[in-house]
């Protein structure tokens, strides 16, 4: 499968990169089967498994999330000889397969950005880790990514291909039964997207038409779940934030706490959230010796994020705006909101792995431009 998926896959990436990252992201999954068996002792990965080459049905969990994950997962189990390991592998190899293919498009649109974008994709360890393996996160970054290079695409070349519109409808339905804020999440990016794209046009037509088509994607997610509507977010996130702070140990805790069910006390915990989705864990917080993975990473991403302040109030380079403000309105929405409703470590380092690819991205393109040299756009 692998060999086909090279062959055939269009890729303007090295051979060596697609082997080199493939193996990274196998053995990813081993090692995440490893932590939950091996150290934690359940988990939600032992548990899919278990429940997948159970023959008992799972309807009555009422959790149609994990019925849908299962029902993916079931197939690939017997394929796998029931095997949880092989079932690992399988799932790590489908994410990989979805990162390479996404990791080329962006190459393909961007040729200068080719090798930044596969760092950013392929070879960060806590975003491989958390894409890989029998979780849920595996298929719903998988979908993210595909969705995201495919709008990307259609963006580049101004025009919607019918392959493009496939793999976005088929991620936007899987994310719908998986992970209902990254589609909500999507159809903002999406939304600002062809909304600035269009305001740009003359004309005060094109600019009546960006302001319907954002409103559009507004309006369309509030219908996506209930919890997830203007009038329950605050009670959501508020249910959500208390019972992970109850669950969590003071080591792991985020400072982080939404006592009332209103928007006040929301917004009046964005600015520690969004500090808490860019930069932490921080080098200067406390976490378990695995935890510095992730304190390393969110330095190397500040010193990035600062050097590219200072470079675009230096230089002024030239901006694609409304792929970057569509890119930073979604990175950013979910910096603000995962921490707000999980305010634990351990959790958000896992959760954050949906829009870090995005952001390390973003972060090195102007010191990477100017440490070589590179001046297009």
């Amino acid at each position: 499968m692998a060999i086909l998926v090279k062959r055939f896959l269009p890729s303007t990436l090295p051979n060596w990169l697609y082997w080199m990252g493939l193996c990274l992201k196998l053995l990813a999954g081993i090692i995440l089967g490893l932590v939950f068996y091996k150290y934690y002792g359940s988990g939600d990965t032992i548990n899919f498994f278990n429940e997948a080459i159970s023959s008992s049905s799972i309807e009555q969990r009422n959790e149609p999330r994990t019925e849908f994950f299962i029902q993916i997962l079931k197939p690939v189990t017997q394929l796998a000889g029931k095997s949880y390991w092989i079932t690992s592998l399988y799932f790590s190899f489908f994410s990989f397969s979805a990162f390479w293919f996404g990791a080329n498009v962006i190459a393909k649109n961007y040729p200068s950005l080719k090798w930044i974008t596969a760092i950013s994709l392929l070879m960060i360890p806590s975003i491989v880790f958390w894409s890989s393996g029998v979780i849920k996160d595996s298929i719903a970054s998988a979908s993210l990514v595909i969705l995201v290079a495919s709008s990307i695409n259609s963006y580049c070349n101004k025009k919607i291909h019918a392959l493009d519109s496939l793999f976005i409808g088929v991620s936007a339905i899987v994310l719908f039964n998986i992970k209902h804020y990254l589609l909500i999440t999507s159809l903002i990016f999406i939304g600002i997207l062809l909304a600035t794209t269009l305001f740009n046009k003359l004309g005060i037509k094109w600019k009546i038409v960006s302001v319907l088509v954002f409103a559009t994607a507004i309006t369309l997610t509030q219908y996506i779940h209930p919890y997830l509507n203007y009038n329950t977010i605050p009670w959501t996130l508020q249910q959500n934030n208390q019972a992970i702070l109850e669950k969590s140990d003071s080591e792991g805790r985020i400072d982080i706490e939404i006592r009332e069910e209103s928007w006040i006390e929301v917004l009046k915990n964005i600015p520690k959230a969004l500090h808490a989705g860019f930069f932490r864990p921080s080098i200067l917080d406390r976490t378990p010796v695995w935890g510095w993975i992730h304190r390393i990473e969110n330095l190397v991403l500040t010193v990035l994020i600062m050097m590219s302040l200072i470079l675009a109030l230096k230089l002024k380079p030239p901006i694609d705006w409304p792929l970057f403000i569509a890119s930073i309105c979604g990175i950013s929405l979910l910096a603000i909101m995962l921490p707000l409703s999980t305010p634990n470590f351990g959790t958000l380092v896992r959760y954050k792995n949906a829009y870090m690819p995005y952001l390390f991205l973003i972060s090195s393109i102007l010191p990477y431009r100017y440490f070589t040299s590179q001046t297009e756009e």
